[in-house]
C-alpha cells in the first residue's frame, strides 16, 4: 500500500495505531508501508512484531461490529470441498479461510474484513451470501494448516490476483455496456481469460469452449479430438468473461444477437499462438469457441510426420511434384486436412515457385506464400480469388474449399491449363469426392482428366506410451479382421488402459495420428469416371489395384502398436 494513493487505508492504519494495535513508529517510517496492500501490510507488521494480532482482531470486531471467531464455531472443516474451489496460495496471501462449503451462505474467517479483493474473489468463485468472522493471525494460520493437505493439485484459478470492486447484483441482459466492459477489464477476469488459453495450449488442446447455461458457465477443451470439461464457473461471470474475449478479438462488445468471428494473437512460452474466435448467441448468453493454431508446429512439419504409409507417401509426394493437375484432400472438420495441405505447400515452397492460396480464413501465415482471406460479404469469393490468381502467373494454387459449381469449374480448368491445384472437399472417402464434383456440376471428362490424386483422412488417437497394455486376443480374432499369420506373428498389438495414467490425463491415449485413403487416378479409374460409374464401382476397382481404405489403413496402425481397435472402431467404418 502507498500512503499517497489510499487515504482510506491510511486512516485505518492511524486508527489501529490509536487503538494500540500497531506500533506508532510505522506511521513515521513510510518505507514499511510503500507498495504493500493493507492486508499484506498487517501480515508484515504482525510477523515483524510491530503489531499485536489479538488487538487487531479486537479493533475490527469493535469498530465494524463484527463477530469474533471462536474455535467452537468449527465442528468439522470440509477440507476437501474447500480445496476444490479455493486457491491455497491466495488463502495464505490474504489470510482468510472458509469454514464451510455452502456457497449460498458461505462462512469465512478473515484477518482484514475490509479487504475488497477477498470479497471479489469470493463472489468470483460463486459465493451468494458471505458471513464474516474476524480471526487473529494465529487462528487463521492454524485453520489453513488444517486444510492444506487437501490441496493436492493446482487449480485453474491458482494465484488469481484480485484488486477491483464487484457489484453485488448479477449482470442482466440489458445492462449498460460500459459496466460489462469495466468488469471484463477487472483483474480476475483478465487473469482467468489468459489462464484458460495458456492451460489449453500447454495441455495440447485444439479448441476452447466457453458455454453458458442456466446455473453455470462450462469451460471445455478438445484434447486429441475429445471434449473434456475443465472448469465450471458461477453464472455471474458469464458476460464479463465473454466480453473479455471479444475485446481481445476486436469484436463488437454491444452486439449480442448475431454471431461474430475474430482472431486473437498471443505469445505463450515464447511461441506465437493464433486463436480463431467464434461467438454464437444461445438461450443463456453467448457461447465462445476458440480454435487454437500453433503456427510454429504447422511450419516445422514434414510429410514424413503425417502418418503416411511408405507406399502412400510415395504416391502423395509424386503428385505434389506434378507440374499440373488437382490434388484433393477430403474429410470432415477436424480431420487434419489443413495440416496436410500446409505441409505439402511447405515442401514445394521454394524461390522458383509462385504459390497463391484462397482461404476462409487464413489459418496460418506461411512465409513466401501469397495468401488471400476470402470475404464473401464484399464479393471476394473463392471463385473471384481463383480468377485473379490465374492472372498472377501462379505455379501452385490452393483453394481452401470447393463449395459450389463456379469454384469447382474454375479450379478444374486451372488444373487443366498447367497449374497444380490443391483443395478440400467434405466427403466420407476418396471415391465419393469424384461423384461430389460431378454432382456439383463439373463434367465427367473434366473431372477424369483434371484430378490426379485424392486423399481421404481421419485423425485417430495414439496409445499412451506409458500405460498401453498388450492385447489379449487369440490369433483367430486377428485373422477375422484380415491379418495373415505372418502379420499376426510379427505384429505389436496393444490396447489402451481403461483409466489411463497421469501422463495421458487418465484417458489411455496421448496425441493423434492421421489414417489415409489414397486414390490415384490412372487410366482404369478415369474410364470409370468418364462412363459415369458410381463411387462404389470406383472404390471396388481402386481396392483391386492396391488402394487401402481408411479402415484398412487404421488396422495397419493397430498392427504397429500405434493405436488400438477400439479407437479405429470409434472413428472409422469398415
Amino acid at each position: 500500500m502507498s500512503l499517497k494513493t489510499d487515504r482510506r487505508e491510511h486512516s485505518l492504519l492511524r486508527l489501529l495505531v490509536d487503538f494500540g494495535a500497531v506500533d506508532p513508529e510505522v506511521l513515521r517510517n513510510n518505507s514499511e508501508v510503500i507498495n504493500k496492500d493493507f492486508t499484506e501490510l498487517l501480515i508484515y507488521l504482525i510477523k515483524n512484531q510491530k503489531a499485536n494480532p489479538f488487538k487487531i482482531k479486537e479493533f475490527f470486531v469493535k469498530t465494524f461490529n463484527l463477530k469474533p471467531f471462536k474455535q467452537e464455531i468449527v465442528e468439522n472443516l470440509p477440507a476437501e470441498d474447500i480445496a476444490k474451489h479455493f486457491s491455497l496460495n491466495y488463502l495464505k496471501k490474504k489470510m482468510f479461510v472458509p469454514i464451510n462449503a455452502d456457497f449460498n451462505n458461505l462462512e469465512v474467517v478473515l484477518l482484514n474484513p475490509t479487504d475488497k479483493d477477498i470479497h471479489q474473489y469470493l463472489k468470483f468463485v460463486g459465493a451468494e451470501k458471505i458471513h464474516m468472522y474476524v480471526g487473529s493471525y494465529n487462528e487463521i494460520e492454524a485453520l489453513i494448516n488444517e486444510i492444506a493437505p487437501s490441496f493436492s493439485a493446482k487449480s485453474v484459478f491458482e494465484d488469481i490476483e484480485l484488486n477491483a470492486e464487484v457489484e453485488e447484483e448479477q449482470i442482466e441482459e440489458e445492462e449498460n455496456i460500459e459496466h460489462v466492459v469495466k468488469e471484463a477489464e477487472e483483474a480476475p477476469i483478465v487473469k482467468a481469460s489468459r489462464l484458460f488459453i495458456v492451460n489449453a495450449v500447454r495441455m495440447g488442446a485444439s479448441d476452447i469452449h466457453i458455454e453458458p447455461f442456466e446455473k453455470e458457465v462450462r469451460v471445455r477443451y478438445r484434447i486429441d479430438g475429445i471434449l473434456r470439461t475443465i472448469q465450471k464457473l458461477p453464472v455471474s461471470v458469464k458476460d464479463a468473461l465473454v466480453a473479455r474475449y471479444k475485446i481481445m478479438a476486436n469484436l463488437d462488445i454491444s452486439e449480442k444477437r448475431l454471431p461474430q468471428d475474430g482472431r486473437i494473437r498471443v505469445k505463450i512460452d515464447n511461441k506465437p499462438i493464433d486463436l480463431r474466435v467464434s461467438t454464437v448467441p444461445t438461450v443463456y448468453g453467448e457461447k465462445v469457441v476458440m480454435r487454437i493454431q500453433d503456427a510454429e508446429s504447422y511450419l516445422k512439419l514434414k510429410l514424413e510426420d503425417l502418418g503416411f504409409e511408405d507406399e502412400d507417401l510415395q504416391k502423395f509426394r509424386e503428385a505434389i511434384y506434378n507440374p499440373w493437375g488437382m490434388i484433393l484432400v477430403t474429410g470432415p472438420t477436424g480431420s487434419g486436412k489443413t495440416t496436410t495441405l500446409y505441409t505439402a505447400l511447405m515442401e514445394r515452397n521454394k524461390e522458383d515457385v509462385n504459390i497463391s492460396t484462397a482461404e476462409d480464413p487464413v489459418e496460418v501465415a506461411i512465409p513466401g506464400v501469397n495468401q488471400v482471406h476470402v470475404k464473401e460479404k464484399i464479393g471476394l469469393t473463392f471463385a473471384e480469388a481463383l480468377r485473379a490468381f490465374l492472372r498472377q502467373d501462379p505455379d501452385i494454387i490452393l483453394v481452401g474449399e470447393i463449395r459450389d459449381h463456379e469454384t469447382a469449374e474454375i479450379a478444374v480448368k486451372a488444373a487443366l491449363t498447367g497449374h497444380l491445384v490443391f483443395s478440400t472437399l467434405h466427403t466420407n472417402d476418396a471415391p465419393s469426392s469424384i461423384t461430389r464434383l460431378i454432382d456439383i456440376g463439373v463434367d465427367n471428362f473434366l473431372v477424369g482428366t483434371a484430378v490426379s490424386l485424392i486423399v481421404a483422412q481421419r485423425l485417430v488417437r495414439k496409445l499412451c506410451p506409458e500405460c498401453k497394455q498388450p492385447a489379449e486376443y487369440p490369433p483367430e480374432f486377428w485373422k477375422g479382421l484380415g491379418f495373415s499369420d505372418e502379420e499376426i506373428k510379427n505384429g505389436q498389438f496393444f490396447v489402451h488402459k481403461k483409466d489411463g495414467c497421469n501422463f495421458c490425463n487418465h484417458t489411455g491415449y496421448k496425441g493423434r495420428i492421421a489414417v489415409h485413403e489414397i486414390l490415384k487416378m490412372d487410366e482404369d479409374i478415369r474410364k470409370l469416371v468418364l462412363s459415369g460409374k458410381s463411387a462404389d464401382d470406383i472404390r471396388d476397382t481402386a481396392i483391386k489395384k492396391g488402394m487401402k481404405t481408411l479402415y484398412q489403413n487404421g488396422l495397419l496402425k493397430v498392427r504397429k502398436g500405434i493405436t488400438d481397435l477400439a479407437e479405429i472402431e470409434r472413428v472409422l467404418i469398415k
